[in-house]
């Protein structure tokens, strides 16, 4: 791994999860699937050239070289090429670019997964997929649909009892929304996604939406210490960082006794929605 850092390849390696390998696990286990259904629905294989652009750590383009494909590793992250190429090395490409420059290239497929989130020019990103796309091409996507549930994670964060410390998460919650972080994340659905694919110039499109409700909890770990040192993407702090910027002492004190035992027993609402969409260059 290279020695080198930044805030996508730190929270990767660890702020994602806190530090935990336990909960590292349990995430990787959970994105399992979600490169297995992008990588299905493309039908990548052999003969195949697929960018995967954002590719973070590797997950989707690790997979498509697993199914013999040539890949091309692309992100805005030098340490982010750094780690996949420790663990793919000559058997695969490395790109430092943007989604929205993508550079000169050409290839049958092109892959991301919770990429276009943090695009605002979410457009000018699915005309260069278009661009470097070859006749034939498939493009194949999967997006968190952040605006489903939203007001309700903005009351309860996702725990079923926050009695006495609704006053606190609204602070944390302002402080968030304050930053202009999340604004990216919540201003498309999928209806947005399928509109500009289309205005892209994709002829055959495909959109699977699925919206869920579980009775667990959002987050991989019943670790307190791994949940509070953890942070939900790249640009925003941990909880226990946003909670001493914004929180006196007795209101952390007060939010950790309500929420700690709920963390450690597991209990939580999953309220969250998510896009597949596969498109063709016809």
């Amino acid at each position: 791994m290279s020695s080198s850092t930044d805030r996508w390849a730190e929270w990767l390696r660890s702020r994602r999860t806190g530090g935990s390998q336990e909960a590292r696990g349990r995430m990787l286990d959970f994105l399992a699937p979600v490169r297995d259904k992008i990588l299905d629905d493309a039908d990548v294989g052999p003969t195949d050239t697929l960018l995967d652009v954002g590719c973070g750590d590797g997950l989707v383009g690790l997979g498509a070289l697993d199914r013999g494909a040539r890949v091309i590793f692309s992100d805005v992250s030098q340490p982010c090429l750094d780690d996949c190429r420790a663990i793919a090395g000559d058997a695969a490409e490395y790109r430092l670019a943007p989604a929205t420059d993508l550079g000169e290239i050409d290839v049958d497929v092109v892959t991301t997964r919770s990429v276009l989130i943090y695009v605002d020019d979410k457009q000018r990103t699915f005309d260069e997929f278009f661009r470097v796309l070859r006749p034939g091409g498939r493009l194949s996507i999967f997006e968190p649909i952040n605006r489903f549930g939203l007001e309700e994670r903005r009351c309860t964060w996702g725990f079923v009892d926050v009695a006495g410390i609704e006053d606190s998460l609204a602070k944390l919650w302002q402080a968030e929304e304050a930053s202009g972080v999340n604004d990216a994340m919540v201003t498309f659905d999928e209806r947005d996604l399928f509109a500009q694919a289309e205005r892209a110039g994709f002829g055959d499109i495909k959109l699977t939406y699925v919206a869920e409700l579980n009775r667990e909890p959002p987050w991989h770990t019943r670790d307190w210490d791994a949940f509070v040192n953890s942070s939900p993407n790249p640009l925003l702090p941990t909880l226990a960082e946003t909670m001493a910027e914004n929180l006196t002492l007795e209101e952390i004190e007060c939010v950790t006794a309500k929420l700690r035992p709920q963390v450690e027993r597991g209990e939580g609402v999953r309220r969250i929605a998510h896009a597949y969409l596969l498109a063709r260059k016809t």
